[in-house]
């Protein structure tokens, strides 16, 4: 197993030192201005759980995208889109709202993946980069970012104050459950529904990767053994929506029936693909930058 030694120290860095009533009160001051557009979560129950279906709008993040996004002058959204993942897509949704323009990063490869051909056909421009790890990655957005005035640079998992405020907001406005369960991988979800629901008890399913110091928070971590690219099998898959190689990996650890007020979030399903040419038009390998003849470029 990839993702099974965790820093679990019980300290959520999204909270600080702050008690977890005033870490609310100052999410929710930070979101005050700020009017959801999309609208409120829509919870459904399913085998004696309730569940967050975030699969009916375009995906969790771009509540959170959206308190960000409306507060920021550039032009430029740059982020990294790992081959799987809805952040890309919901930072596009989001852009399209505010009329600003999305540069993604993408790791080289024979053959994009389907989220980033989502990502590609929605109007990103694509940027790949030879890497051995994704924080290397991170690492040159982030100075190509810095390099240009109008564009704005968004961290790994949208980490962002006001995407955690948005995530707050929108999470206030569902009956705090007993207990939450939710796949992590930065754990900005999960960090941002403890600050809303202070009370509940929560089960991470860690999909992607070790989590570090501050990243669990209260959280109970639980190590999904298949790998972050490996869909869940279909029979252990919710009865509505989601990702199979993220969300669907959780629905199987969740006690059915049980009488408790437990809570599933679903934060999305998979993006519709238009044009499946894509696959065969972009051309997204690239070797490691002393050998690559247009590293200079990178863009499709």
């Amino acid at each position: 197993m990839s993702h099974n030694k965790h820093v679990i120290d019980g300290y959520n860095q999204d909270v600080g030192y702050r008690s977890w009533q005033e870490a609310k009160d100052y999410y929710l001051e930070l979101a005050s201005s700020w009017t959801d557009p999309y609208p409120d979560p829509v919870v459904t129950v399913h085998d004696g759980v309730r569940c967050v279906r975030d699969d009916l709008i375009t995906g969790t993040k771009v509540r959170g995208g959206d308190c960000l996004l409306s507060r920021i002058n550039q032009q430029t959204i740059v982020y990294v889109q790992p081959r799987t993942g809805l952040a890309g897509v919901s930072i596009l949704d989001v852009a399209k709202r505010h009329n600003k323009k999305v540069k993604l990063f993408m790791p080289s490869a024979q053959k994009i993946s389907h989220h980033q051909a989502c990502c590609i056909e929605q109007g990103a421009e694509a940027s790949f980069h030879r890497i051995a790890a994704m924080p290397n990655l991170n690492k040159i957005a982030k100075d190509w970012a810095d390099q240009n005035d109008d564009a704005f640079f968004v961290p790994l998992g949208l980490k962002h104050e006001l995407v955690t405020a948005g995530i707050v907001k929108a999470a206030s406005k569902i009956e705090e459950p007993e207990e939450v369960y939710v796949a992590i991988s930065t754990g900005v979800l999960s960090r941002a529904m403890q600050i809303a629901w202070p009370n509940a008890k929560f089960h991470s399913v860690a999909v992607s990767r070790n989590l570090k110091a501050g990243e669990l928070g209260r959280a109970d971590v639980i190590s999904e053994p298949m790998a972050f690219t490996q869909s869940e099998k279909p029979e252990n898959l919710p009865p509505f929506p989601c990702i199979d190689t993220y969300d669907g990996k959780v629905w199987k650890y969740i006690p059915k029936n049980t009488g408790r007020n437990i809570l599933f979030w679903n934060v999305g399903k998979e993006p519709v693909l238009n044009d499946p040419t894509i696959y065969d038009r972009v051309d997204s390998y690239r070797d490691w930058p002393k050998n690559d003849v247009h590293y200079a470029t990178l863009d499709i």
